[in-house]
């Protein structure tokens, strides 16, 4: 009697849980934190992209040969975002209750996976934004050629490789993950590192880089949301970045000498000889593809295969289920962002 009547007191204590988290839970209040969060990244958005085109137009009229300047070109981005357009979003969102997630370690070996993982799921988000444009430019008859392409000047690799590898996953994980994260982890793990992710994805403003940013925000987030340690997430961001900037593009570039040298032999002998002189580089491009592969494998079966060890914890305010999508984003703030992020998409889509 006493098991059963133990057994009913639990019973009724999850079923008062469960009804305090339906009527406890302030849904305005909690709305309201997301649409501020929402008007601050559209004016993050809007100003970043006012700067920049202010700055492109006073380049073009009084030194236009400053657009050949590497240096120029990666800094046109950061001096947009950071110093014009994150005081303003600060201002906004600073008032919001924040705090670091208090997570767990990560063991080595753990982070390893994860950034392999990150790798296939960049690499995959990366081929399906390549070919949605691919077949837009069939379809529209215009060149949507990828423009980030341009922006690696071999010649200048490694002014490009401190932008990348270094400003870009400090300030990039400072906003995207600390600033948002610290503020909506206590609505719980979908609410803050979905909205992390799609942000991160969103900001990037072009489908090239939509898919692999979004799918690589969704990774990082989870890691900052598990250990509350920022350092983990920067260094998964900067690797990536790093592979994808210096180590791609010296491949490319090997790859396109040697392509060269095989168009100009006149004879098998040429050719061999051309094969031969840059075996290291070709050794080189199979190793990197057959990672690439191997990630990407990786990348779908690991997360399949281990899915019931990811477990987040719940927030301390955790919306409750079947509220999520209405508390995040039917509120005016995120409603406003994701019009400004929309028209950035258009306006980098328009054939100008």
């Amino acid at each position: 009697m006493d098991q059963e009547y133990n057994f009913s007191e639990r019973e009724a204590d999850a079923h008062e849980t469960d009804a305090c988290d339906l009527t406890c839970f302030d849904e305005q209040r909690s709305k309201r934190v997301f649409s501020r969060l929402g008007f601050g990244f559209a004016l993050f958005s809007l100003i970043s992209m006012a700067v920049a085109l202010i700055i492109q137009a006073v380049v073009v009229m009084v030194y236009p040969e400053l657009y050949r300047n590497t240096l120029f070109l990666n800094l046109l981005s950061p001096v947009s975002l950071y110093l014009f357009a994150l005081p303003v979003l600060l201002l906004v969102v600073g008032n919001l209750r924040a705090s670091k997630p208090e997570g767990q370690k990560m063991k080595l070996s753990k982070w390893i996976l994860i950034l392999i993982i990150s790798f296939g799921l960049m690499y995959i988000g990366s081929y399906i934004g390549n070919f949605l444009m691919f077949i837009m430019s069939a379809l529209t008859g215009y060149d949507y050629s990828n423009a980030l392409n341009s922006l690696v000047d071999q010649d200048n690799i490694w002014i490009t490789a401190i932008f990348t590898v270094i400003v870009a996953p400090i300030g990039e994980e400072l906003v995207f993950r600390k600033l948002i994260i610290d503020r909506t982890h206590k609505y719980g793990a979908f609410a803050s590192v979905f909205l992390s992710g799609l942000m991160f994805g969103l900001m990037h403003g072009n489908l090239y880089q939509f898919f692999y940013a979004f799918a690589l925000g969704l990774v990082l987030g989870y890691v900052y949301y598990s250990t509350g340690k920022l350092y983990l997430t920067i260094a998964i961001h900067a690797v990536i970045n790093f592979v994808g900037s210096v180590v791609a593009s010296r491949l490319m570039q090997s790859v396109e000498e040697l392509v060269s040298a095989l168009e100009g032999a006149a004879d098998p002998e040429s050719m061999f000889m051309a094969l031969a002189s840059d075996a290291w580089g070709m050794l080189m491009m199979l190793i990197f593809v057959s990672f690439v592969f191997a990630a990407m494998v990786c990348a779908v079966v690991l997360p399949i295969a281990l899915r019931k060890s990811i477990t987040l914890r719940k927030g301390e305010e955790e919306i409750p289920r079947g509220r999520v999508g209405r508390v995040v984003f039917l509120n005016v703030g995120i409603i406003v962002m994701l019009i400004v992020y929309v028209l950035e998409f258009v306006l980098n889509l328009l054939p100008l």
